[in-house]
């Protein structure tokens, strides 16, 4: 097989598969996208789920701690007392609409917690009238807002992280309350997942959430997955005030992991389509070898076949041709046997020309050097003997000849590879443009180039199919061909044998008819070619 055929084989074969790698991989990659969007959805729909059953909590949590506040008792012996009963909370602070603060006492003495209390909020809770907060007024002005305002002050002291709810009005002034870290801790962690088999809370059975307190420390985690060192969560959310310095982490390993059956389904299917295109590839190379192999041996019979024709031809046409010089001499022009004995002559160097085409484009595979067999010779004398082989078909179909003779220079050349040129592009005029009635032949000599115009007046070669008419075996469809002999490889043999001597064979454009002009390198004889 030749290297473009087989190239082009393989390109069959490994087009459709790199096509189909490409697709699938894309298709792999947007699959993964569109998975990986899929799975952030649905991680920050659970986290988001969490963080919104805290923030409930939180609002019924201030809602409790409201009512509390208005239960307080107005000494500090009793709010000591009322502290020692209530354990979700660590301290109250108190200050009075005129800014004195009623607890822990202002005059009295402090216990060790009050004293510890004022230190961590020194400075962290705003008193009225000092850092921040407004002094309240006594009473309600008209057409305010009598509802207290309240909130959340969270900030660290030490290691803890101090939640602090404060309320404050016009009547009672400003209420501050202190929780407890480790029973709101403890209330937070009650609210949440517990991990366990049967826990159906989570987004997929082997995932854990994780609570990050404001240190970066794990407050809290649940479910069964347990992530790697390193490993990377698939989704964060910071929660809602006032754990705003938290946030939740989620990980899971089935989620970030590919699905194996994706590749192996997609390497099935190349492979798949790689055992048919193979399968459809050695075929296609079979077939190929054996209409090559058919072919040449096609080619080799009917060279063997021309070969064998060649000698008992020769010899017919010599006869024929004593024949007629012997005819000449004792029949009158007019007479029926010299227009047989013409017949046969001019049959003769037909057959002969179509042989010898037959001959040149069996040899076609063989090396250059070895086609071309050069001698002395004139162009001149190689044109007029086949215009005059053509003479009497021609005259007999009406077609005038005239040549301009302009290579008459000896030159080094192969006699029979130039005349078979003329010979083809003469007999390709006989057989299609004697419409024109005409046909001219001009030589010209410039140096070691010659060049040959042949031209006629016919109908003409279409413009699309001025390049085709080279191709082997290539003939043009008209009414004009339809039904004359050919082989439609006159004109290829033509373009290579000039081609061989160095020049070229081309299609002139014209007005009418068709002009082709054949230039061949022909060195002055004497020199070397």
């Amino acid at each position: 097989m030749k290297p473009k055929a087989l190239i082009v084989l393989w390109l069959i074969v490994l087009t459709p598969l790199a096509l189909m790698g490409w697709m699938g991989y894309e298709r792999s990659v947007r699959d993964r996208e569109m998975k990986h969007y899929q799975i952030q959805s649905l991680v920050q729909a659970r986290l988001q789920s969490v963080d919104d059953l805290l923030h409930a909590w939180f609002e019924s949590t201030e809602k409790e701690l409201a009512q509390t506040i208005a239960t307080l008792p107005d000494r500090p012996e009793k709010i000591r007392e009322f502290l020692r009963n209530h354990p979700r909370l660590r301290q109250i602070v108190w200050y009075t609409p005129d800014g004195v603060r009623q607890h822990p006492p202002a005059n009295a003495p402090l216990t060790d917690k009050e004293s510890r209390f004022l230190e961590r909020t020194l400075g962290t809770v705003p008193q009225p009238g000092k850092n921040g907060l407004a002094p309240f007024p006594k009473a309600a002005a008209p057409g305010e807002d009598p509802r207290a305002r309240q909130g959340w002050f969270v900030w660290h002291s030490g290691t803890e992280m101090v939640h602090f709810f404060w309320m404050r009005d016009a009547v009672r002034g400003f209420t501050g309350l202190e929780l407890e870290p480790t029973r709101l801790l403890s209330d937070i962690i009650a609210r949440l997942p517990a991990t366990g088999p049967d826990d159906g809370k989570t987004a997929t059975p082997a995932s854990r959430i994780r609570l990050i307190d404001s240190s970066g420390s794990v407050a809290y985690q649940w479910g069964l997955h347990e992530p790697a060192p390193g490993e990377t969560a698939l989704g964060l959310l910071p929660l809602s005030a006032p754990l705003a310095s938290w946030r939740l982490e989620y990980f899971s390993a089935a989620a970030g992991a590919d699905n194996p059956f994706e590749w192996l389904n997609l390497t099935a299917g190349i492979f798949a389509l790689a055992v048919v295109l193979i399968g459809l590839g050695v075929y296609l190379y079979r077939e190929h070898t054996r209409e090559m192999r058919l072919a040449q041996q096609r080619v080799s019979f009917v060279s063997q076949v021309s070969h064998e024709l060649r000698t008992p031809l020769t010899n017919i046409r010599l006869y024929a041709e004593l024949l007629e010089e012997q005819l000449e001499e004792e029949q009158p022009e007019d007479s029926r046997a010299r227009k047989y004995t013409g017949v046969i002559t001019a049959e003769c160097r037909r057959l002969s020309r179509l042989i010898a085409n037959v001959l040149n484009f069996s040899r076609e595979a063989e090396p250059a050097g070895k086609k071309l067999r050069r001698k002395t010779c004139v162009i001149d004398d190689l044109v007029r003997n086949v215009l005059t082989n053509f003479r009497p078909t021609l005259e007999a179909r009406g077609i005038r000849i005239r040549f301009k003779p302009g290579a008459a220079h000896k030159v080094l050349a192969d006699p029979d590879a130039v005349e078979q040129i003329l010979n083809n592009l003469v007999s390709n005029m006989e057989k299609y443009a004697t419409s024109g009635k005409r046909l001219d032949v001009e030589s010209r000599q410039n140096g070691a180039a010659t060049t040959l115009l042949v031209r006629d007046h016919g109908p003409g070669i279409p413009k699309k199919e001025q390049e085709r008419i080279f191709k082997p075996f290539y003939r043009i469809s008209s009414k004009l061909t339809d039904g004359v002999a050919g082989t439609g490889i006159g004109l290829p043999i033509a373009r290579r044998l000039a081609v061989e001597h160095g020049g070229s064979l081309t299609l002139l454009p014209v007005e009418t008819g068709a002009c082709f002009k054949v230039t061949l390198h022909t060195p002055p004889a004497g020199e070397t070619a």
